[in-house]
């Protein structure tokens, strides 16, 4: 259990590090899409292991989770001009919205003492209000270093509740649900590695 709790608060701290800090551009753009995201990871803190280790915990950070990452493609499908975003956000409506579904069918079928969130926290609204305010030649860069950091962090909280959580429904959610997320940080980090 504590090499768990070593490793999910690792990967927190790195998604919070890849959150908050991206290498600097020249262009005034990119600075202030930084300055924005910089500002919506700290206005609200990650999860910490004991909060995602109850069945509440897990399904308020499982669906903030969904609902930021819905909510920043479609900002995504509107803002950006590149093939490869558009269709990575495509991917992340209808990856997100399957396993929002499966949530509310698993919650709606008793079993599982916890209640959906009916929308963002403060940390998520900040993240998107970053994405509202990055200028366009900064927008693709915000986004795409937004989606390594919320999957470094998807990635943590689902691959620590499935191992150590305490209802063994949402355990075998959270398994079945991590490898398509841990496919979208591996895209994410692809993209993101074409960018400047």
């Amino acid at each position: 259990m504590r090499t768990q709790s070593l490793i999910f608060t690792t990967a927190m701290a790195g998604a919070l590090a890849l959150a908050a800090c991206h290498k600097p551009n020249p262009a005034a753009d990119t600075a202030n899409a930084d300055t924005a995201n910089a500002a919506a990871a700290s206005a609200t803190p990650a999860p910490t292991t004991t909060a995602v280790a109850t069945a509440q915990g897990f399904v308020t950070n499982a669906a903030i989770s969904d609902m930021y990452e819905i909510a920043a493609a479609k900002l995504a499908q509107q803002k950006s001009k590149t093939p490869a975003i558009k269709a990575f956000a495509a991917k992340m409506i209808h990856d997100h919205g399957a396993s929002t579904a499966e949530l509310k069918k698993i919650l709606a079928g008793g079993g599982v003492d916890a209640t959906a969130p009916t929308g963002m926290d403060d940390r998520h609204t900040g993240m998107i209000d970053a994405l509202n305010q990055a200028p366009p030649g900064g927008f693709d860069k915000a986004y795409m270093d937004q989606q390594v950091a919320a999957h470094t962090e998807a990635v943590a909280i689902f691959q620590g509740y499935s191992s150590g959580g305490d209802n063994e429904t949402l355990k075998a959610f959270a398994a079945k649900v991590l490898p398509t997320i841990q496919n979208h940080l591996d895209m994410a980090n692809k993209i993101d590695g074409t960018l400047k």
